[in-house]
């Protein structure tokens, strides 16, 4: 691990992931500070993590109590202003990380963060054809029951970037998610989705009229 980096945190309903793009809607004052804080810095260097809340909601008066200690650093692709002041931001998903210490000075959070190093861990290759086959399988179950073909766009090759892309891309509960996040190198996180999208395909083939996940509707940067 890389140590002691300062990292501005926006804690979110959701998991965001390394090569995932996500698109936001700042309108909550400690974050347009935030966001007025980046466009101080040079285009290349306006980056924040992201955290998703553990306890609490994103906006309000029951804002976040507590959030999940390992997150992501978002790249800001694009901000752009809208009339009513409020900013529209495009990221994508860079390097994990795991905040150590806090700072609350400012209006939002700011982590004293380690940076994860993103080893492929043994057997990658096979662990990718598992987590495809795992994925075929859900994909043809989900066809049958929507009586047409599921289509999805292309699927990375590099082993790094399929285990994120299968990650974001179905719709699993945030436990989970976090936990993919969260695995220790490539293989481990190829073999956790093998594994989820096989409990997924199991439930759908019991309860055919509950509603099916979506497949990998997320898109991909392999930076």
């Amino acid at each position: 691990m890389d140590v002691g980096h300062p990292l501005p945190l926006f804690p979110l309903g959701t998991v965001l992931f390394p090569d995932m793009p996500l698109s936001l809607m700042i309108f909550e004052d400690r974050y347009m500070e935030l966001v007025a804080d980046l466009l101080e810095r040079p285009k290349q260097e306006r980056a924040f993590g992201v955290v998703a809340i553990r306890d609490g909601y994103e906006v309000g008066d029951l804002a976040v109590h507590s959030a999940h200690r390992v997150g992501c650093e978002a790249l800001v692709q694009d901000i752009e202003q809208r009339r009513d002041g409020r900013f529209e931001l495009e990221v994508v998903g860079n390097r994990r990380f795991r905040v150590d210490g806090m700072d609350e000075q400012r209006a939002y959070l700011t982590g004293d963060v380690e940076w994860f190093d993103e080893p492929d861990g043994a057997d990658v290759g096979e662990a990718c054809a598992q987590a495809l086959s795992a994925f075929e399988a859900y994909r043809s179950r989900l066809s049958d029951i929507r009586g047409a073909h599921v289509e999805v766009t292309e699927l990375p090759t590099r082993p790094r970037t399929l285990s994120y892309a299968l990650a974001a891309g179905g719709l699993f509960m945030l436990a989970d998610r976090q936990a993919l996040l969260e695995e220790p190198d490539v293989t481990s996180r190829l073999a956790r989705l093998a594994t989820l999208l096989r409990s997924e395909t199991a439930a759908m083939s019991a309860l055919p009229s509950l509603p099916a996940t979506d497949v990998v509707r997320t898109g991909w940067s392999p930076n």
